[in-house]
């Protein structure tokens, strides 16, 4: 099983024993990280619809389905079908909010490890390993400046440049030739680390390099030459001249 395999079975039953799943977790940290975190969400969402009704709540939906009948919309629903619709998303919305709220420290409040962002976006858009266009200097100084930076000549051929959202913050997706394949180049502005962080996964190995804007991820097969590329890209990414 691969991680692309293993992500798709999680999300169908994260609480899965199946003897694939469980391999493939025990040997591999991005993956055993995903798995906790939507385990996280499955007991937040259980945690929320367990939360006590608040006081008037009944009424108060009862007064919104009667205003929304008595203008017209959503005749063809029965009174009560609707009253129950509107209570559950009420509920549901009122108790995760809350259980979030009062669970500061739950991993639905906190963004996904920085090292497991970065793999989860190349597994789901890994389409771009496989492309191979001519990038002009004037696209990718268009990509670069939208996102605050900028990339000296030194950078190298790319196969691919392109804007992308990692967590909150908008960076850029970049692929370039390594010894054994593409190597992707995440430049991410505002995503902040202290020192280098290492990311292995069945397929992949890289690293995620602290900057002055943020970080640069480098990730490429295994046994890639990554600190030969990173080098490069550090010394030719920067932020925006002012």
């Amino acid at each position: 099983m691969n991680c692309l395999d293993c992500r798709r079975e999680l999300l169908v039953d994260p609480r899965s024993d199946s003897p694939d799943l469980t391999r493939h977790i025990s040997h591999c940290k991005s993956c055993r990280q995903e798995q906790q975190r939507l385990l996280a969400l499955d007991d937040a969402l259980d945690a929320a619809l367990a939360y006590p009704v608040p006081d008037g709540l009944a009424d108060r939906i009862i007064d919104i389905s009667r205003d929304e009948i008595n203008t017209g919309r959503n005749r063809k629903k029965p009174f009560s079908n609707r009253i129950w619709q509107i209570a559950a998303g009420v509920m549901l919305g009122i108790g995760l909010a809350t259980y979030l709220g009062l669970h500061q420290d739950n991993p639905l409040n906190t963004a996904d490890a920085l090292e497991t962002t970065v793999l989860n976006h190349i597994t789901d858009e890994i389409n771009h390993l496989y492309e191979t266009h001519d990038i002009s200097a004037e696209k990718l100084d268009n990509i670069m400046t939208a996102i605050n930076t900028q990339a000296g000549d030194g950078i190298g051929k790319l196969n691919y440049a392109g804007k992308c959202q990692i967590r909150k913050n908008t960076g850029a997706h970049l692929i370039v030739n390594g010894d054994r394949g593409p190597v992707t180049v995440l430049v991410m502005p505002g995503e902040h680390i202290e020192k280098n962080m290492g990311i292995k996964s069945d397929r992949f190995d890289g690293m995620i390099y602290p900057t002055g804007y943020g970080s640069i991820a480098v990730v490429g097969e295994k046994h890639e030459h990554i600190p030969v590329i990173a080098e490069r890209m550090l010394a030719n990414i920067s932020p925006a001249s002012s």
